[in-house]
């Protein structure tokens, strides 16, 4: 059964650690993906995706994305495809922090808890991106992935959450996606999944699990 909710009706209790994804929920860059995918696409003569399409369709690994869009991949050099899409993605202007990150981040350190971030981005791109930010401070570890190829956190999920020598339900995980969802259940850790990133409020409900309107919401949601 799926549902969305805009604000708890009671505050959940202060996870010792959050787990925050990176793209789609510190970062607005869903517009940035899409342009960058179309770029291919259109050299390609493939149709075109917008927004809409993009959170209806992106899944994990993105190889997967790429075929439904209907790129033949036995065709293709798939690292430079990569290589080409983080080119225009890295480089779009429509990339930027959400409005409420620092605040919200700045909230959850004054309150205690640890940070952390788990993404499926590579980690050098991810850690020159914090530090271009100035937002590198409030994170104790970054787990990023070793190439551009975008695969699946679960691996990566369970050696942080190994890492930590915290129990599963004290740690908190927060994305935009299925995928956020799937890697706190293989672990045993709860989930909170942002809309306005890069899967849709139907997909998110689907995992039943609290959907927030967005990250101006969550320390509500903790009662900070």
């Amino acid at each position: 059964m799926s549902f969305h909710i805009s604000a708890p009706r009671q505050a959940a209790p202060l996870p010792a650690c959050i787990v925050w994804d990176w793209n789609g929920t510190l970062q607005d860059d869903v517009q940035a993906a899409v342009n960058g995918i179309n770029v291919l696409l259109a050299e390609r003569e493939l149709p075109l995706v917008d927004v809409a399409q993009h959170r209806a369709t992106f899944t994990f690994p993105v190889r997967k994305y790429y075929q439904a869009l209907g790129f033949v991949l036995e065709e293709e050099n798939w690292d430079s495809m990569a290589r080409q899409f983080h080119h225009h993605f890295l480089s779009d202007s429509s990339a930027v922090l959400w409005p409420e990150t620092r605040r919200t981040l700045e909230q959850f350190r004054q309150s205690g808890v640890e940070m952390m971030i788990l993404s499926a981005s590579e980690r050098n791109i991810l850690e020159d991106l914090l530090q271009r930010y100035g937002i590198r401070h409030y994170f104790q570890q970054v787990c990023g992935l070793d190439d551009l190829n975008a695969r699946s956190k679960l691996e990566a999920g369970r050696e942080l959450v190994n890492s930590l020598g915290l129990s599963p339900d004290q740690i908190w995980f927060v994305g935009d996606t299925v995928h956020d969802w799937e890697v706190a259940s293989t672990v045993g850790s709860p989930c909170l999944l942002l809309e306005g990133g890069y899967h849709s409020r139907e997909r998110l409900g689907a995992c039943g699990c609290p959907v927030l309107p967005s990250i101006a919401a969550v320390p509500s949601f903790f009662g900070i």
